[in-house]
């Protein structure tokens, strides 16, 4: 239900999408020999404040009151999915077997990033983190520096990696697949590993010097605080900031140069940010600019200057300005450059000459590099097929070459290299052929506004009309729909699917405007949208309502549960996961964690009627009526801090009840009662599961739709 939006961040988590071949010469080598080594027995020094296994897991952080009826309600669903889940278990475990192949096929293309720092190299494999010098792998230069097992964290993802200046020190952020709270462990890297902290409920981290770490403390989905530790001179953690404003979330990051540590308090319209200068680490954070209504803005260095990216000034989109260090005011900053109308700014990267960004303009990818010499801006259009970019980790300030992956739904990820001093763009992988034809179209919306959908469908197809259709939607708080390689996705390519990805209003693909656009008292834009995606498809001949399938997850929720609402008959059957659907209840509640944020999203209900009414138009809980429904397939996760489990036993519960309400018109010819489907994942959280955990979930959800449809999976 929360996104935070953060430029210049470098990425968080080793995330599948990488390239596994950023040294592709030695990689190979560099996998065996880790296949070899035992990771060694670490040693502990110190814990700050609780243990892994002593903190509470999210799901007791906020109590679930259940009243006697939701645990009624619970045990039924639960007894429900026993007896549903038999019926597609076979197919369920043929569709997994196959995932598994083809997860093995791709699994070259996919996978944690090499990070080089200095003179060598850190990567993550099956839970541990090895280190070798970049240029001389050799089965004895390898070293296992972290195992999550041997610290004690079963099932666990590790998600970001921070090395120290003179690589004294790593940090790392570990969380368990059942929470959202990570532990930071911080090892000294001598000959022997040793680890000399582990701090609790960490979100971000960075270091300032050799011996310096910054952190922020996150409660409850909540980072209001940042730390500093000095491991130099064993200090205990030190305050340095603390946000009073509830709406706000706090993070850090190092600019590239690593002049500047740099406090990043965000809401969901404006933002402001603070300094630490990393060569005086214990002096006050220094205010870049008091926070404006309204003004979202991140900054870099460079040259005794300030980057900004911000949205200050008019149009009220993202536009690069700068100002020189010690003029930080916004009435010093100089524009650099700014984005083209309904263009999205997907990252920037700073290099010491040239600063590189990444945009989308109706789904195409393009490559801006600007010039901070010459002040010339270089635009590139990226290859057609391309919907998804990731940018690699932590690439060097000085470096002439900027590393990135692109990708599809449909298409693994290839890596690319930019020669930023020839202005040349090269394809280092080898292309893999996909029998996928890709196709950008524009709907017409009720307003006259023009949304962009994305479709993709194999070149063999015949009688699309007659081939199943599976409609991907989100809309909410400026995020993009994830257009990531997925294998169950090129498996439906392969079966004859189509998909389509409508980007709709309150998504960010068109720009700041294209979110505003669709928040607030603007919700119902994008559920117009959404239908006139659909109305469009069916009307080119890509399906028909019969062979329809519409799924989004969380936020995405709400969109696809308004269609049901006003329009079931567009589509056969809905598969939701962790969806939001009690909109209005939960906006009501401002005892859950991040109803207080979420009010620049959609509305304050609580202090003006207006809003109270406007979320009870479209909130998927109160519009439930007696009708025909779509079949409805939902996973909901027992620890989900984001989407009260309360909430969707309420729904479900409503749901059924209107689904045989005698003045449903059951009678009529066609008009059955559908499958309603409520998986509840005990220990399960808001987050990406673990992929066996994911390979189940997308194997019932495929088994559901294939199942709907009339449709074997051989």
């Amino acid at each position: 239900m929360h996104h935070t939006v953060k430029f210049f961040l470098p990425p968080l988590k080793f995330s599948v999408g990488c390239y596994r071949s950023y040294f592709k010469h030695n990689y190979n080598q560099i996998m065996a020999f880790c296949n070899r080594i035992k990771s060694q027995k670490l040693q502990f020094t110190k814990c700050l404040g609780n243990s892994w296994n002593s903190t509470d897991s999210p799901g007791h952080s906020v109590p679930q009151r259940f009243l006697s009826c939701e645990q009624d309600i619970l045990k039924s669903e639960q007894k429900n999915w026993e007896i549903m889940s038999a019926r597609y278990m076979d197919m369920a475990e043929r569709i997994k077997k196959k995932l598994e192949v083809m997860y093995n096929k791709y699994a070259f293309s996919m996978g944690s990033p090499l990070i080089r720092f200095g003179d060598c190299i850190y990567f993550e494999e099956n839970g541990c983190i090895f280190r070798s010098k970049a240029d001389n792998v050799e089965e004895g230069n390898v070293e296992a520096l972290l195992s999550t097992e041997d610290l004690g964290f079963h099932n666990a993802i590790i998600q970001r990696i921070r090395i120290s200046p003179n690589q004294r020190y790593m940090a790392t952020s570990i969380k368990s697949s059942n929470s959202e709270e990570s532990s930071c462990i911080v090892m000294k890297l001598e000959k022997l590993p040793i680890v000399e902290y582990i701090i609790p409920n960490v979100f971000s981290f960075e270091w300032a010097t050799t011996d310096v770490l910054f952190y922020t403390s996150q409660k409850n989905l909540v980072c209001h605080q940042v730390f500093l530790s000095d491991f130099a001179n064993r200090k205990h953690a030190e305050l340095v900031y603390t946000e009073q404003d509830p709406r706000f979330f706090v993070d850090i990051y190092c600019t590239k140069d690593r002049r500047f540590l740099a406090i990043n308090s965000n809401s969901k319209t404006t933002s402001e940010v603070w300094l630490v200068d990393c060569s005086q680490p214990f002096n006050s954070p220094i205010l870049v600019q008091q926070r404006t209504k309204g003004v979202i803005y991140h900054v870099e260095h460079r040259n005794d200057e300030l980057y900004i990216l911000t949205t200050y000034g008019e149009p009220a989109e993202y536009k690069l300005m700068k100002t020189p260090v010690g003029f930080y005011g916004m009435e010093n900053w100089q524009l650099v450059y700014t984005l083209k109308e309904n263009t999205k700014l997907i990252d920037l990267e700073m290099f010491r000459d040239h600063c590189v960004i990444f945009l989308k303009h109706y789904g195409h990818l393009y490559l801006n590099v600007i010039s901070l010499v010459s002040h010339s801006v270089q635009s590139m259009k990226l290859p057609a097929w391309a919907c998804g970019f990731e940018s690699e980790p932590h690439p060097e300030y000085n470096a002439s070459t900027c590393y990135f992956q692109l990708t599809s739904p449909v298409q693994p990820p290839k890596r690319f290299a930019y020669s930023l001093v020839e202005n040349h763009l090269a394809e280092e992988a080898a292309p893999i052929t996909i029998n996928c034809h890709t196709l950008r179209l524009k709907a017409k919306s009720k307003d006259e506004i023009l949304v962009p959908i994305t479709v993709f469908y194999n070149t063999n197809s015949k009688e699309l009309r007659r081939r199943p259709l599976l409609v991907h939607v989100y809309g909410a708080y400026g995020i993009d729909l994830n257009m990531s390689f997925k294998t169950e996705k090129l498996m439906l390519i392969e079966d004859d699917w189509i998909l389509a990805y409508c980007h709709v209003r309150g998504g960010g693909e068109l720009g700041l405007s294209w979110h505003r656009d669709g928040c607030m008292y603007n919700k119902h834009k994008g559920l117009h949208d959404l239908k006139a995606c659909i109305m469009l498809l069916h009307e080119l001949g890509f399906s028909q309502p019969k062979y329809t399938a519409l799924t989004g997850s969380s936020a995405g929720g709400i969109l696809a549960g308004a269609l049901c609402n006003a329009d079931p008959d567009l589509i056969r059957a809905l598969v939701l996961q962790a969806p939001f659907l009690d909109v209005l209840n939960t906006m009501l509640d401002t005892n859950l964690p991040l109803t207080i944020e979420e009010q620049e999203e959609w509305g304050n209900p609580l202090t003006n009627e207006k809003y109270m009414e406007y979320i009870k138009s479209y909130c998927p809980y109160h519009n439930i009526k007696p009708q025909v429904y779509p079949s409805i397939f939902i996973t909901a996760y027992e620890n989900d801090q984001r989407i009260p489990l309360t909430g969707l036993l309420r729904y479900v519960h409503k749901l059924r009840k209107a689904v045989r309400d005698p003045s449903r018109s059951i009678h009529k010819k066609g008009n059955l009662i559908p499958n309603i489907i409520l998986n509840v994942q005990a220990g399960g959280s808001h987050c990406a599961p673990l992929w066996e955990d994911s390979l189940n979930e997308v194997a019932c959800h495929l088994a559901f739709l294939y199942k709907e449809f009339g449709l074997e999976k051989e």
